[in-house]
């Protein structure tokens, strides 16, 4: 059951005991759901996730001509074309990868197509399809930089240049879109950031029949003229979001969780090295991961560069650690649902934890005992579990208001804490 947006919870000091399943990728389903509307036929997503990042690329698929229907197992998908000769806008909430997937899909096709969303997003750049739209024969225009967004299409294909500083998904995006083009296509990427994302594309795209040649992440060789076909895939477990209860037990507890693949392509399977790193103990077996929290942790360095969704667990894990721990990515923080530096140092600090910001884009965290207290998520999924987290072995609890940012990606993020023996009400 997904929690108000204004939502305060006040989580108790607690230790995790028990088991517990994770969410479904959120960035999986949002990959599957755009290559099945792309797809000739009925496609099958198994155990998807039912965050609002989803849901908004669900509805945008079905305004593109997808028709879905939902059962216990899952979603059957079935996509018809036509509809794509409308003039349309479609509404991406504050979901970046979703409106950064889209995007170039929506220049494939005939008609003017309008992109836009809601809070954060608004203020998140998209100047970087102006051009690489343009180059690849198609029309992009944006708000100074900014949504709301207008395309037309269809793109033709070509030699494309793009700046990977900004993060995967913008690459993500031609890539899904390229194989359809009339021509085959080149993108030329410089500074590629979030390798791992471009992995978990790729994978989606082939197991949908798609093409494309990766030359160690500068060159991607795509043929035009390709055919999406109609796939079953099952939706793995998400990692970005397990890192908060992996990191939830190493601090105080033990937690068994399952539905996690360790072959994964997801970069924040990279936490398992940082809770070892800091002197946790965890255990895999086929079906789950076993971990619990050590006497003492020990502080740790870690590179969230190409996994900054790690940063905020892996910041409260810090804040119980003996020592300094040196996260570095910092600049990978400014541009999400909230500037999470700011955001992580503010929840720390009021803690009576001691945040330095390093000469190398680090954050320097000195452990120590963290007080309890009322902090605001500034509406960040991520923050808002980072302070629930972060309650687990403070002197006080912890109120969070706008508790119910975690709508974004992890709505059972509450629930399944407190099955997990986590004591959490919620004042009015």
């Amino acid at each position: 059951m997904k929690p108000p947006s204004n939502l305060q919870a006040r989580v108790h000091p607690s230790r995790i005991e028990g088991s517990a399943t994770a969410p479904a990728s959120k960035s999986y389903t949002q990959r599957a759901l755009l290559a099945s509307l792309l797809a000739q036929g009925k496609s099958k997503l198994i155990h998807p996730g039912e965050s609002e990042d989803e849901r908004h690329m669900l509805e945008t698929i079905c305004q593109l001509g997808a028709t879905v229907d939902r059962s216990q197992e899952g979603w059957d998908i079935e996509a018809e074309q036509e509809a794509y000769t409308h003039k349309r806008e479609l509404h991406m909430g504050e979901s970046g990868l979703g409106i950064r997937l889209i995007t170039p899909v929506a220049a494939m096709f005939p008609g003017i197509t309008t992109l836009t969303g809601t809070g954060s997003l608004l203020k998140r750049p998209m100047s970087p399809f102006e051009e690489t739209l343009r180059e690849a024969g198609g029309y992009c225009r944006t708000n100074n930089g900014y949504l709301p967004l207008t395309v037309r299409g269809p793109l033709k294909g070509g030699t494309i240049h793009l700046d990977g500083s900004h993060g995967s998904q913008f690459l993500s995006g031609l890539l899904f879109a390229l194989p359809l083009a009339s021509s085959d296509s080149r993108i030329v990427v410089e500074n590629l950031r979030s390798k791992p994302y471009i992995d978990m594309t790729l994978e989606v795209l082939h197991h949908f029949g798609i093409q494309v040649k990766n030359h160690q992440y500068q060159r991607f060789s795509i043929p035009g003229n390709q055919k999406y076909r109609p796939e079953t895939i099952e939706i793995e477990g998400d990692w970005s979001n397990a890192a908060f209860l992996l990191s939830g037990a190493a601090i105080h507890g033990k937690i068994n969780l399952k539905g996690l693949n360790a072959r994964s392509f997801q970069g924040d399977r990279k936490v398992l090295e940082a809770l070892s790193d800091s002197g946790a103990r965890w255990v895999h077996n086929q079906e789950s991961y076993s971990i619990q929290s050590p006497p003492e942790l020990s502080a740790f360095d870690f590179d969230a560069t190409d996994c900054p969704d790690l940063f905020p667990p892996l910041a409260v894990l810090a804040a119980y650690a003996r020592g300094t721990s040196s996260i570095y990515g910092v600049h990978r923080l400014e541009h999400k649902e909230s500037n999470r530096a700011k955001a992580l140092g503010e929840l720390l600090s009021a803690n009576g934890i001691t945040v330095n910001t390093g000469k190398n884009d680090q954050m320097l965290i000195t452990g120590g005992q963290p007080s309890g207290g009322t902090f605001d998520s500034h509406n960040d999924h991520r923050i808002a579990m980072a302070a629930a987290i972060l309650a687990l072995k403070a002197t006080n609890p912890i109120i969070i208001k706008q508790a119910g940012a975690i709508n974004k990606s992890f709505p059972s993020f509450y629930e399944i804490l407190q099955k997990l023996q986590v004591k959490i009400d919620y004042p009015s």
